[in-house]
């Protein structure tokens, strides 16, 4: 029996359109770079999965409303990371770094730092509170 398959396509950047034509899926390596970009309806980008040029993963969540929050996760030189993002200031973040520290950063909406909840690799937990000024809190 033989293979049915197409024979595969090659092409530096494809662009799959809703049935009204608008572009809703671009898939793209044209600068070296994969991404795969979801288009909203209002032709923005929704979610972009991409590579890096070092080839270090992340997926972005933009939020149909630029008001509201986004998302993010990437590995980068530093280690793997979520963040949440308002404009204005506030986000909240999850790390895991490459010397094995894991925390969770929370910014209020003046984009002060607030919390830091930090293990050290050797188990040391440490939470820091800040006041608006900045300064540790007792």
């Amino acid at each position: 029996m033989s293979d049915l398959s197409p024979p595969p396509m090659t092409t530096q950047e494809l662009r799959i359109v809703d049935a009204q034509g608008h572009p809703r899926i671009l898939m793209s390596a044209k600068d070296g770079v994969p991404t795969i970009v979801l288009v909203g309806l209002d032709g923005k980008p929704g979610a972009t999965v991409a590579l890096d040029a070092a080839n270090r993963p992340s997926v972005t969540l933009t939020n149909h409303d630029p008001a509201l929050p986004s998302a993010a996760l990437a590995i980068d030189d530093k280690g793997a990371h979520v963040k949440f993002d308002r404009p204005g200031g506030a986000s909240s973040y999850l790390f895991l770094n490459n010397q094995g520290v894991s925390g969770v950063v929370l910014i209020d909406a003046a984009g002060r730092r607030r919390l830091d909840a930090t293990v050290a690799a050797d188990g040391t937990p440490t939470i820091e509170r800040r006041d608006a000024a900045g300064a540790p809190l007792p």
